[in-house]
Formats: C-alpha cells, structure tokens, sequence
C-alpha cells in the first residue's frame, strides 16, 4: 500500500511540474484573435484539409495564427469560444469558414488586401 502511495503522489506531481512547464505558444484569448491576427486558423494533426488548407495558405504567402485544437485546453478552449465544430475553421478578416475551398479562401483574402 505505501508503494502505491508513493507511485500515486509521484504521478500527481509529475503531472503538475509538466503543466507549469509546457508553454503554450498559441494560447491567446479568443476575443483578441481578431484584433492581432488577420487570418486564424484552427486545426488538428490528423486533418487532412488542414493540410491542404496550411498549404494554399503558404502558397499565397500570408501570415496566419494556426491553433491546433488538440495541442491544449486553453487551444481547445479558444476553439469552442468561437463555436467551433470541426476542423479546418479559418477566419479570414471578418468571413469565417469551415472546410477548406481554394476559391473562398481567394475570395476572402482578396477582401483583406
């Protein structure tokens, strides 16, 4: 029993010491995604869309804020601020869009240039 306890303490402070020194580079809050980023967004690492998303946007050589969803709570967090459904969710200036769609992401950036 005592070796469980020490294992069970262990684990816990491992958890915490691992939570205070993961820095989260994307963490911001939901409400000023807009008012420092033109373009944001959000993703998994399983989502293929994403991918070809990330790509179209590399292609057009913008800047953009990527959250990957799954990578923290305060990400995942941010995610459903925005009632957020499924991923790719882009927003691009004002328009926001689920999915991906080469010709309304051009039409989207257009309006921000």
């Amino acid at each position: 029993m005592a070796i469980f306890v020490r294992l069970l303490i262990f684990s816990l402070l491992a958890i915490v010491a691992w939570r205070l020194l993961t820095v989260d580079v994307d963490s911001v809050e939901a409400r000023d995604i807009s008012a420092e980023h033109d373009i944001v967004f959000f993703t998994a690492p399983w989502c293929g869309y994403c991918d070809q998303a990330r790509d179209y946007l590399d292609d057009q050589g913008v800047d953009y804020l990527e959250v990957d969803v799954e990578a923290s709570t305060a990400n995942n967090r941010q995610f459903q601020e925005v009632n957020g459904r499924g991923v790719p969710l882009i927003f691009i200036g004002e328009t926001r869009m689920a999915g991906f769609s080469p010709q309304a992401y051009g039409r989207a950036l257009e309006r921000i240039q």
